[in-house]
């Protein structure tokens, strides 16, 4: 078994590595799609835990095919996809709210998975067997444990942090939501978290199905003569939306 030859510092230095290319393959791809500079991921910082998470599932699942490359494939794809979905789920149910949208593409169910992104993450899964975890591997066993030790404790006191602040934000901003129109709840709901193009036309069931789990039912004779909140304020936060674009 792959996991028993590493220590378990060695193991959530693994983790964090693949938090780290996660970030930077996210963030490139998304930078390019829109064409301006994408801080990618639920958290601010340079992770995003999930691919930690995928990674380490490979590596358990998937090495213990490595002398087939077909299995190494279709484990890797099946695998990831369930992770994918269950996480999107999660999120959503958490913070009512979706983390990636796949609806401009064909064959998606629920708009968390794909088949597009299915066959993606069984070609991420060859590439872990054949070519990163040997990579991973080597700089894990050449790196000097104290530096392993110290980077662990550093991210996972910064991923930490990280998340009590990024959730305490959604929650904040949530309930600044409530407090506006239904109309331009939705107009900023749409703009903040829904990628450009096709994906906003057809979102729009979405955004009513969360719209009435969030109970904005504020109507609009209840709000006259009152001041408009200014959208500016609606995020303390004045980096939410690359964060989450």
């Amino acid at each position: 078994m792959v996991m028993a030859n590493y220590s378990i510092t060695q193991l959530m230095f693994m983790f964090f590595l693949f938090c780290n290319y996660g970030w930077i393959q996210e963030s490139i791809i998304e930078s390019l799609y829109h064409r301006r500079v994408i801080n990618r991921g639920f958290l601010k910082g340079p992770y995003i835990p999930i691919y930690g998470i995928g990674g380490m599932t490979l590596l358990f699942l998937c090495m213990p095919f490595e002398k087939n490359g077909f299995a190494v494939y279709f484990v890797g794809m099946i695998s990831c996809t369930v992770l994918e979905y269950f996480v999107g789920w999660l999120m959503e149910t958490l913070f009512h709210k979706q983390f990636w949208d796949y609806s401009m593409l064909k064959l998606t169910y629920k708009n968390r998975i794909s088949l597009l992104s299915s066959l993606f993450w069984g070609l991420m899964a060859l590439f872990m067997v054949y070519v990163l975890y040997g990579i991973v591997s080597s700089l894990v066993k050449s790196a000097d444990p104290m530096f392993i030790g110290i980077y662990d404790l550093i991210m996972t006191v910064a991923m930490c942090v990280d998340a009590v602040i990024s959730i305490s934000g959604q929650i904040a901003f949530r309930e600044k939501l409530k407090k506006l129109p239904v109309d331009k709840a939705r107009r900023l709901m749409t703009e903040k978290f829904i990628q450009l193009g096709g994906a906003v036309a057809k979102r729009r069931e979405r955004f009513s199905e969360l719209l009435m789990k969030m109970k904005l039912t504020v109507e609009e004779k209840d709000l006259e003569g009152e001041d408009p909140v200014e959208e500016s304020n609606i995020d303390g936060n004045d980096d939410e939306e690359t964060n989450e674009s």
